[in-house]
């Protein structure tokens, strides 16, 4: 039994429990699994032919005060009976006749029980409930992947990425045109967002966004190196040192260039974690290659001024370049005051390690240097300022 409920929704009524529920197939089948006036029915038998050949339209047998199937054209018509008849019976309707329901005509179908099982107890029943409510999960909805090796845009992006108008003045929702490729769109920041994941314009200028793109020199098309956004490392002044040195000693001449030989007297260091001195006896075992250029390699023992001192080995290597007549300047103490440290370059990279838990994150940081020389009662001093890189 149908009953229209709204322009394009159909309801249907169970002929056996008279409940009404909206059509859906797969829960009509279920619900005539479990209906309980179903169950209580002797099972349905095939109704014989009509002497004219002619069977009901509905497939239904004539109910007991219906019309038979007689002689002549038309066919008989069953008669469901109302909520208000008398031949309701607690809300079930004894037919007079076995009822031919189309679902008997499934050969792999189950027969359904003859007689009523009975009741089940209301335990029982919330038990078979949450088995059937376990056994049949909802379909959840798969995320779409990302199929871009760029990083997910930020918000800000997204909403500059896209201008927001009104397709019409009576349009409760907003639109929203991609800057990139000009497809317009229901205004949704999560689909926007993916949607630049998938927009080629977008993803090229993203590409071209990428520092190492813009080389003289990068990757092929396609390779992956190409389309990786990696965090760029900054930089913040952590401390300075200032260290004076003995004569140095000239070792020789080695495979590698003229070996110097270099012990410090003692200093001092200062900065955003502690302070403290150069321990006497650190050295800097030094290559002087070609036009002067030197190699350096160093090491030092900081102390930290605590009441309970920490000791941390402060290990540096690096190049001192620049203008050969520079270099001779600054290896005659009576003139490395008078050389602009601009005029070359003193670099080197530093790593700091202790043992000591105060002062256990230096072992991890990294730090880049520069440094210049300076003379001071007839003694030559190194003074530098380490830059602490972080991500």
């Amino acid at each position: 039994m149908l009953a229209r409920l709204a322009p394009l929704c159909l309801s249907v009524q169970c002929i056996y429990c008279q409940q009404i529920r909206a059509k859906n197939t797969s829960r009509q089948k279920q619900h005539l699994l479990e209906c309980p006036a179903l169950r209580g029915h002797n099972p349905p038998h095939p109704q014989s032919a009509p002497t004219n050949g002619v069977g009901n339209v509905n497939g239904y047998g004539a109910a007991a005060n219906g019309p038979a199937g007689g002689p002549g054209a038309g066919s008989a018509t069953a008669t469901l009976p109302s909520a208000s008849s008398s031949m309701m019976t607690n809300g079930v309707n004894p037919h007079g006749s076995a009822l031919q329901t189309p679902m008997q005509n499934l050969s792999s179908r189950p027969s359904l029980p003859s007689q009523a099982p009975p009741p089940p107890s209301s335990s029982s029943a919330a038990a078979q409930s949450q088995q059937r409510a376990h056994n049949t999960p909802k379909s959840s909805k798969q995320p779409r992947q990302n199929t871009s090796s760029l990083p997910a845009p930020p918000l800000d992006d997204v909403h500059a990425a896209f201008v927001e108008f009104r397709a019409k003045e009576e349009d409760k929702c907003l639109s929203v045109q991609c800057i990139y490729c000009q497809q317009v769109r229901a205004k949704n920041t999560s689909r926007q967002r993916q949607h630049l994941l998938e927009c080629p314009p977008y993803l090229n200028v993203m590409k071209d966004s990428i520092p190492a793109n813009n080389l003289q020199h990068s990757f092929p098309e396609g390779d992956i190196a190409r389309s990786l956004q990696l965090p760029t490392p900054s930089l913040e002044l952590d401390f300075r040192m200032s260290v004076k040195l003995n004569p140095a000693v000239t070792v020789g001449q080695g495979i590698w260039g003229q070996r110097d030989w270099i012990t410090f007297v003692g200093g001092q260091w200062a900065g955003r974690w502690g302070k403290g001195i150069v321990l006497p006896g650190g050295q800097d075992s030094q290559i002087v290659v070609k036009e002067l250029s030197t190699h350096i390699k160093a090491n030092y023992l900081l102390q930290t001024a605590d009441e309970q001192p920490a000791f941390i080995v402060a290990k540096t290597t690096g190049w001192m370049t620049g203008a050969k007549d520079v270099l001779e300047k600054l290896s005659d103490p009576s003139m490395a005051d008078s050389v602009n440290p601009n005029t070359y370059k003193y670099r080197i990279n530093i790593s700091l390690e202790t043992g000591d838990e105060r002062y256990a994150f230096v072992n991890t940081v990294m730090w880049v240097g520069s440094g210049c020389r300076r003379s001071s009662e007839g003694k030559q001093s190194i003074i530098s300022q380490s830059i602490a890189t972080f991500s």
